[in-house]
């Protein structure tokens, strides 16, 4: 793992916390003080969620396919894997609801492909 790709990761992860806060807080009407420290927790679960599922497949496509300017092999790639840890996570989440059945799935499964993919595409730059 270098820098860059540390980078990647933790960009990705601030995008998807940032995303995911708009979109629930989007349906409340009064924010708590407590929220301070649930941004904190939700940018640590995304963090160590893209550290241990899409950091193994970013260094994978790396090594093997090479060229990453916005390729749709990528995208395909961290979608797949995307939605395979979505369908792992669900079950913890929701105990009794399909996760089919709530279009917020779809969003979250498409959006958390797309941050790392935008990340990954974009030309970071780590110095150090």
């Amino acid at each position: 793992m270098n820098k860059r790709n540390l980078v990647i990761i933790l960009l990705a992860a601030v995008s998807m916390t940032f995303f995911y806060l708009i979109v629930e807080l989007s349906f409340m009407a009064d924010v708590s003080k407590g929220m301070i420290f649930a941004i904190f927790l939700v940018f640590a679960v995304f963090f160590l969620l893209y550290l241990l599922f899409a950091l193994p497949i970013l260094i994978y496509l790396q090594r093997k396919i090479g060229d990453r300017n916005y390729s749709l092999k990528y995208f395909l790639s961290f979608l797949v894997g995307s939605f395979l840890v979505h369908l792992l996570i669900n079950p913890l989440l929701n105990e009794y609801q399909s996760p089919f059945v709530t279009p917020e799935w779809y969003v979250y499964v498409v959006s958390t492909a797309l941050f790392i993919w935008l990340w990954d595409s974009a030309k970071v730059k780590v110095y150090a």
